[in-house]
This record gives structure tokens, C-alpha cells and sequence, in this order.
């Protein structure tokens, strides 16, 4: 019966229960037959508040060095590849089993020497209306991160003749400021819909719902719930080349990844790469990040773009997403039973 099942306290950051659905879709939903999963607050640095459930589940950010220090019972951690960051006394700790939904998570958690599942999410196409490229050419860009600065949003409007873009300008929270930035009425032959802000979910879907080609925001994911929604619309989603978007966008195939260099870099300004190599790996291990915000050049190959199939690419993408997600239905019984090993 579904009143027996056990309950897990799952902790996580404010943004996660408020505003974003990332942990919604990856956890709540999948084991909501197995497991009764209850939200707690908690922002990665304070004290842990109590667990009042069954089991443990960490969200993004790992237990303090010193809660870990005197855990006794069984927890599982599902870190994301943004906020890789971890206590010295997390490597091969007894009581911890991690859940990897990218490339480098799974690495981090054998480097750890901790249990491991791999999984990759997928998002349903049938829940979302199939894109048409019969008409404009509607392009859609979410200003959160300062990803793309107007220069570039002007040299990718030409290359790829859009018609309308519309831009969203709120960055989000903990972004520098100088990062924002408002576009004039046109850009060009492009016409610019701006939205400072947006009031929920329905408004932004509404927004996706009119657009064919989009762009991923942010310079990684963790796995990226937005542009895989916008491939599962059969959109044709522009990435940066970086982890999550090039885990499921195959260049040139289902979507377009854009190369990028650390500008403001002075090893890779020397072309020193090695040392760069050396600095981020010590960067990503003890600090959770890259040793620097990489910058997009405008240094692409924009006759390539220009040149592309966008169509066929969405289309594509829309097939990546249905293939998929019949995989992730059926990781979900194991997804369960390792979440649960802990339970007894």
C-alpha cells in the first residue's frame, strides 16, 4: 500500500523547493511509488536541521564534514555538476551512496570511492507541443547567466535570420550585476520581445511554446531541465560545449555546441594549457568550480551555423528526448531499490 511507504527527508537549498523543479522531476515524481520524499530547507552551510523520515537524501549539496563525521546511518547524495564541492572526509566514507545523473559526477564519485548509480533523465515530448518551423523564426534567450553579452546575441541573430527574439533580461541570484543588460526594439532585421521578469512556470511554457530555436542559459548543468524541455519541443537548442549540454546535444545532429575559451584566462592567454588542465582539475576538486568563467568567443564558425538545418536538427532533438525517455522509465525500479538498500 502506498500509506507504507518509508519516508526520506530530502535537503535541499531554498531555490530547489521555491523556485526550481530540477529535484521535483528527478526525485520526487520517478520514486513517488517507492517513497514518500518531504523537502527540508537547508542552505548548505548552517547547521542540519533534525531528520524526520526513514532515510537521508542530500540534494546538490553534501552533509557538513562534521555531520559526516558522526552519521551512523546510511545517506545518499545526488550532487550536480555545478556545485561539485565535498567535505575531505566524504572519500570512501561507509555510509555514503551517490546518484549521478552526468559524466562528472560518476567520475567524482569512483575518484571518491563511493557506491554509485548512474542515470540520465529524459523528459517526455509527449507533454509538450512539437515545434514548427513553418513560419518565423522565433528565437528564445533567458539572460541568467550572462552567457551570451549583446555582441554575440547580435552576430547569432544574423547568422541565423531571426525573425523575433525573445529575451528575458532577470539574471539570476549570486550572478554579477554587470552581466545584465537590455536590448533595444530590433536588433537588425530581428525584432527584440523583452520580459524583465516572469510571474510562473505557465508564463515561461507559453513563451517556449512559441519559439523553434532556443538557447541553453547557463554555462554548465547539472542535467539541465530547460533545454531538455525545449529538444523534447524539437526546438533547435544552442549549447555551450560543457557538461550537461554536450551529454545530450550531439553537434551538428540534434542541436549546436558552441567552443569557448577562458578570455580573461592569463595561463590559456599563453597558451599554457597544461597548467590550465592542472589548475581546474585542483579548482573543480577543492572548490566545486572552474578556475575561471569561461568567455564565448566570437570566433565561430558562422557560416556553419547559417548554413545549418535547423528543422531537422529539432526534429532530431525531439527524437533524442522520446528515445530516452523510455530508458529513463525503466531505470526507475533500480533507481528505487538503491535509494532504498539503505532503508533496513
Amino acid at each position: 500500500m502506498i500509506d507504507n511507504r518509508p519516508i526520506i527527508t530530502a535537503y535541499c537549498l531554498s531555490w530547489h523547493i521555491a523556485t526550481s523543479s530540477a529535484f521535483t522531476e528527478l526525485l520526487v515524481k520517478p520514486l513517488a511509488p517507492y517513497a514518500d520524499i518531504r523537502f527540508t530547507e537547508w542552505t548548505g552551510k548552517n547547521d542540519i536541521p533534525p531528520a524526520t523520515g526513514d532515510l537521508t537524501i542530500f540534494c546538490q549539496m553534501p552533509p557538513t564534514e562534521s555531520w559526516l563525521a558522526e552519521c551512523v546511518t546510511p545517506i545518499v547524495w545526488i550532487p550536480m555538476a555545478d556545485a561539485m564541492g565535498y567535505p575531505p572526509n566524504m572519500r570512501n566514507h561507509p555510509l555514503v551512496r551517490v546518484v549521478a545523473f552526468s559524466d562528472v559526477v560518476e567520475k567524482m564519485a569512483h575518484d571518491l570511492n563511493l557506491p554509485m548509480l548512474r542515470l540520465r533523465y529524459f523528459v517526455n515530448p509527449e507533454n509538450f507541443p512539437r515545434t514548427s518551423f513553418d513560419s518565423e523564426r522565433v528565437m528564445l534567450y533567458w539572460n541568467r547567466t550572462g552567457l551570451f553579452y549583446k555582441k554575440f546575441i547580435t552576430k547569432l541573430c544574423h547568422a541565423l535570420r531571426v525573425d523575433l527574439l525573445i529575451f528575458r533580461s532577470a539574471i539570476d541570484p549570486r550572478i554579477d550585476e554587470r552581466k545584465y543588460y537590455e536590448l533595444p526594439n530590433t536588433i537588425g532585421e530581428t525584432r527584440v520581445e523583452s520580459h524583465a521578469t516572469l510571474t510562473n512556470f505557465a508564463d515561461y511554457l507559453a513563451l517556449l511554446h512559441r519559439t523553434n530555436i532556443y538557447i541553453a542559459p547557463r554555462f554548465r548543468e547539472g542535467v539541465g531541465l530547460a533545454f531538455l524541455e525545449a529538444m523534447a519541443c524539437g526546438c533547435f537548442v544552442i549549447g555551450y560545449d560543457q557538461v550537461a549540454m554536450n551529454e545530450y546535444i550531439v553537434h551538428g545532429q540534434n542541436g549546436w555546441l558552441l567552443p569557448a575559451v577562458s578570455d580573461h584566462n592569463i595561463w590559456i592567454r599563453r597558451g599554457n594549457w597544461f597548467i590550465y588542465r592542472v589548475l581546474n582539475k585542483l579548482s573543480w576538486k577543492f572548490r566545486g568550480k572552474p578556475t575561471g568563467y569561461p568567455q564565448l568567443t566570437m570566433f565561430q564558425d558562422w557560416q556553419a551555423l547559417s548554413d545549418a538545418d535547423i528543422a531537422t536538427m529539432g526534429a532530431n532533438a525531439r527524437q533524442t528526448m522520446a528515445d530516452g525517455y523510455g530508458q529513463w522509465l525503466g531505470s526507475i525500479e533500480g533507481y528505487a531499490r538503491f535509494v532504498l538498500a539503505g532503508k533496513d
